[in-house]
């Protein structure tokens, strides 16, 4: 387990490929055996959903079909074990110590062409009153510049969107060598949400960003990297528990 100093109320961690999305084994490890679990089905969607006691008052069924198709959330109760699960794209985590509330975001590309981690932040400042200059960040292990060769079709995306490509995008030569064009664009998708936490107003020096590449470090799972046609690979989970105040 990779864990993140966001502040002594939080345990905030990144499982690797021998724990994945175990609920019992990732409990364990924080020594919450009977914390209540949850992670989202995923779907790159900006949506972000608050986890509150109406919740968990329902059944496990209805409790799926809620999650299902959420990219983010957000939570300030405790004792909650919740999590987003990646094999590449990138897990943030937000932590507002005022109001002991946090998200965890999946921020795949196109999570991120849709301004997720923006729009956590916003909904935290709804529903919880945070002030995003007094909260805390971690970007999670995901793929890193140099591995994430992309279309330009995507590149073109960010640009539409609105995002400054220039300093997260560089040119280098098409891995696959027999096939046109030439140069393709690489783009820091982990420096791209490190942006967008900074454009809502967390400080940089309280933005921790994981150096992991989930593509070339094999103790992370990677779809790029693992995933072949219908074969499917596991997904590491990010998140954390927000621990009881006295």
């Amino acid at each position: 387990m990779l864990y993140y100093d966001l502040g002594r109320d939080i345990t905030a961690y990144t499982t690797d490929r021998t724990i994945g999305r175990d609920g019992n084994k990732i409990r364990e490890a924080l020594g919450a055996q009977k914390a209540a679990f949850f992670y989202p089905h995923q779907t790159h969607t900006d949506r972000v959903y608050r986890v509150d006691e109406a919740f968990l008052a329902e059944d496990a069924g209805r409790q799926k079909e809620i999650l299902e198709g959420v990219d983010a959330v957000i939570t300030d109760l405790p004792d909650v074990v919740l999590g987003i699960s990646t094999a590449d794209c990138i897990p943030v985590l937000v932590y507002d110590k005022e109001h002991h509330a946090a998200a965890a975001i999946h921020a795949g590309w196109r999570g991120t062409v849709l301004r997720i981690v923006e729009k956590a932040i916003d909904m935290m400042q709804w529903e919880f009153g945070t002030d995003a200059s007094q909260c805390t960040a971690a970007i999670g292990p995901g793929i890193s510049q140099e591995s994430f060769e992309v279309g330009e079709e995507v590149l073109r995306q960010f640009t539409e969107a609105g995002f400054q490509m220039e300093g997260v995008t560089t040119w280098m030569p098409n891995s696959r060598k027999d096939e046109l064009p030439a140069m393709k664009p690489h783009i820091d998708i982990k420096e791209v949400n490190r942006r967008q936490l900074m454009s809502k107003g967390i400080d940089a020096q309280k933005i921790t960003i994981s150096s992991i590449d989930t593509f070339t470090d094999e103790r992370y799972f990677s779809a790029r990297r693992e995933q072949k046609g219908t074969v499917k690979c596991g997904r590491i989970l990010t998140g954390f528990m927000l621990k009881g105040r006295v």
